[in-house]
């Protein structure tokens, strides 16, 4: 599987960047990350939550925009930490729609063994393959 990570440099100048260019009205509370070829931003995406115990959370938000011509299409997930330390890596939702484009989801997360840490990954896929991904800014749970 091919797969590359944005570097934290990278991160940085794609956070200021998406900081700049987001449309969206909950752009400032929301954890989001900008997906990289390399050189371009091809996708953007993260999301929010509202925790409403140590194991579930409610409100969960999820958003994704495809940026790039590329015949990719884009996705976005939550990932968690549990208490014992292991991650929850849930499930992608996809959309296929193509250059500027944007979906969201809106769903409830709850896990017997915990959620302790919030993440939201955003990537490009080729068919069933991820090409590219980035992770969002990790957000502890403090209920």
């Amino acid at each position: 599987m091919r797969r590359r990570l944005a570097t934290t440099a990278g991160l940085a100048a794609a956070g200021l960047m998406l900081s700049t260019l987001s449309a969206h009205p909950a752009a400032a509370a929301e954890r989001d990350c900008s997906v990289l070829d390399g050189i371009h931003i091809v996708a953007k995406g993260g999301g929010d939550q509202t925790y409403t115990s140590r194991n579930s959370l409610k409100d969960v938000y999820l958003w994704v925009k495809d940026t790039a011509a590329d015949g990719h299409h884009v996705a976005v997930r939550l990932v968690t930490r549990r208490a014992d330390g292991s991650t929850h890596v849930w499930s992608w939702h996809h959309m296929y729609s193509g250059q500027d484009t944007e979906d969201s989801w809106y769903t409830t997360a709850s896990d017997p063994g915990g959620i302790r840490r919030v993440w939201h990954e955003v990537a490009t896929f080729e068919g069933n393959t991820e090409i590219f991904s980035c992770l969002s800014e990790g957000e502890n749970n403090t209920v």
